[in-house]
């Protein structure tokens, strides 16, 4: 009962309270449930919260995939943006590890529907902050090679977050549940 009191009262849950925050800062997020939730975000990295996810859904285009992707990047891109402005802005990024990615890739064809189908061979993501280094662009498919041409595997991925976090990606930390890890 006293870490629910503790909870209720805590800084980090007024940090989901994003109407705190200039206007001119909320419109920059987009008025959107994911806008707000990457504002949010923000706020609770600000007050000490170590791990945050927020969730945009809608990227499965089988069919029409020109304009749902549109219509997806009118709500990504201005908050994704403003996120990594905003860390920067208040001294954040450099300790803070923005990971942005879909669960699937797409195949580099349209099908007959005007969509893209599921394409286990590649993903595109965006990795920020954390003291990475910037600007780094890996396997870009072409034309002529639809395939990755400087493949990166999951598991360097989840070694670089992981580095970048601090945790070194070499050491297996196991865990019962309900126990500790050393």
């Amino acid at each position: 009962m006293k870490n629910a009191r503790t909870m209720m009262t805590s800084e980090q849950l007024k940090a989901f309270d994003v109407a705190r925050e200039p206007q001119k800062l909320r419109q920059a997020y987009g008025d959107t449930p994911f806008g707000r939730g990457c504002l949010a975000a923000r706020r609770l990295i600000e007050v000490g919260v170590r791990c945050v996810e927020v969730t945009l859904s809608g990227w499965d285009s089988h069919a029409d995939n020109h304009s749902i992707h549109r219509k997806q990047l009118t709500i990504l891109d201005p908050a994704f943006s403003t996120l990594i402005r905003d860390l920067k802005e208040r001294d954040l990024l450099k300790k803070t590890v923005v990971l942005c990615a879909g669960e699937f890739g797409r195949t580099p064809q349209i099908n007959r529907l005007a969509g893209r189908d599921h394409w286990p061979t590649g993903f595109s993501m965006a990795l920020a902050g954390g003291g990475l280094r910037a600007g780094k662009s890996s396997a870009r498919p072409t034309r002529s090679a639809p395939g990755p041409t400087d493949p990166e595997t999951v598991a360097n991925v989840h070694a670089t977050v992981m580095t970048a976090l601090g945790i070194d990606p070499q050491k297996l930390m196991a865990r019962r549940l309900g126990g500790r890890s050393s």
